[in-house]
């Protein structure tokens, strides 16, 4: 059985912040935004000890196992009916027993057996953009849909949405841990392999689909991959860290997200099979994640690296790309002007406290420091994700300040397309 999360004592109150137009701030049909740290008053008769965030929803996972979700449901990815604007419980049903093929139970065993069945024990919750994932007691439970470049793709080959929960089959191992991109999902086993769904038209499963059978990644299915102990999405990109401690990478690279070498493909716009990134290989890792073209790295020590798409600076560095002292190699900027702007291999940010916890929204970040509790956030400021109060771009890690944040520790950070929640 998977380890239930940890029961936080000093956890309970959840913060949003951003923009809210399609309810992803919980607050109602009369808040579309909030600049800084706000109280979802929603949840606080509940004791959250878990939160996560797609691109226009999210979960919340309560002391007691329950799952509220609030924000865009057009997909059916808060699992439920009713009200979008703020929290609502989402059920998960128990499996029902059938016995074996040779041996199938009738009513009355079926019911005894139900009776009792252990309770349903929710261990993570992930989002993507139109489908979330649930690890739970009694294996993956997911909904909602997954998306190509083209549109709907599906929740698996013979439904396009699933609106309430439902197991996932084809998982013959246990489960530890998950990890969601925007269409695309990765599972973890605990024998150190791999599964993965969803949409794979960047390569970001693994494997290779073909288009006219692109529906056949809606089905789990092991990568070659051996020995992971963890695992990172981002939108279209994916990471696994063996038990050695090397970093593999595959999926979209259009702006060298995936922080492979340009000797090992680190050029092409996709990376098409997990491939070794170099340049991280030495250093314990602790975290991997991404944003919609960026990624972010968590050394065991707290430090952090960053690479990818850096315009707004979602990388978390001074300038937007490497400048010569820093890649080794001349820089002409009017050269520079007519590309994209991008740092093109892992590199440590600096001048910024020890982290614990990152998470990478589609252009912005978040990171939890190892002592206080203290958030710092970064990139794209449009959309006021950043919780600051301005709609500027921040180059580096910053402090996030505020009334609701003076007396709080915060315990877990989420961020989505366009808003946070703490």
């Amino acid at each position: 059985i998977n380890a239930a999360p940890v029961r936080r004592s000093d956890c309970g109150n959840v913060l949003v912040f951003g923009n809210g137009d399609c309810g992803q701030l919980g607050l109602g049909e009369d808040i579309m935004q909030r600049k800084k740290p706000y109280p979802l008053a929603a949840l606080n008769s509940e004791q959250v000890v878990d939160i996560a965030a797609g691109g226009l929803h999210n979960m919340a996972l309560t002391a007691d196992g329950r799952l509220f979700s609030w924000g865009c449901n057009d997909q059916r990815a808060l699992g439920r009916e009713g009200d979008e604007m703020t929290p609502a419980e989402v059920k998960l049903p128990l499996p029902v027993p059938t016995g074996s093929a040779l041996h199938p139970l009738n009513e009355e065993q079926k019911a005894s057996v139900a009776a009792n069945a252990e309770p349903m024990r929710i261990i993570k919750v992930a989002c993507g953009d139109s489908a979330t994932v649930a690890l739970t007691n009694y294996g993956v439970y997911s909904w909602g849909t997954y998306r190509s470049a083209e549109g709907l793709l599906g929740f698996n080959p013979e439904r396009e949405i699933q609106a309430t929960p439902v197991r996932i089959e084809g998982i013959d191992d246990e489960i530890v841990d998950l990890s969601v991109g925007a269409d695309h999902v990765l599972a973890l086993t605990r024998q150190g392999d791999v599964y993965g769904w969803g949409d794979g038209q960047q390569h970001q499963l693994g494997r290779r689909i073909i288009e006219r059978r692109k529906r056949n990644g809606l089905r789990p299915t092991k990568l070659g991959l051996k020995h992971v102990v963890l695992i990172g999405t981002g939108a279209y990109h994916s990471f696994a860290v063996t038990e050695t401690g090397d970093l593999y990478a595959w999926g979209l690279n259009n702006f060298h997200q995936c922080g492979v070498d340009p000797e090992d493909g680190g050029d092409e716009a996709i990376i098409t099979m997990p491939t070794l990134v170099r340049s991280l290989q030495g250093i314990p890792l602790a975290q991997v994640t991404g944003g919609e073209h960026h990624s972010l790295v968590l050394a065991a020590d707290g430090s952090v690296y960053g690479f990818g798409r850096s315009d707004s600076h979602q990388v978390g560095l001074p300038y937007t790309t490497l400048p010569e002292e820093v890649s080794g190699e001349p820089f002409d900027e009017s050269e520079f002007q007519t590309h994209k702007k991008s740092i093109n291999r892992p590199t440590k940010l600096s001048d910024c406290p020890l982290f614990r916890q990152l998470i990478c929204g589609s252009n912005h970040n978040l990171a939890l420091t190892k002592e206080g509790g203290d958030v710092y956030s970064w990139g794209y400021g449009d959309m006021l994700a950043l919780g600051n109060g301005e709609e500027e771009d921040v180059s580096t890690p910053t402090l996030i300040e505020g009334k609701r944040l003076e007396d709080a520790r915060v315990i877990n950070i989420a961020a989505g397309g366009q808003h946070s929640v703490l």
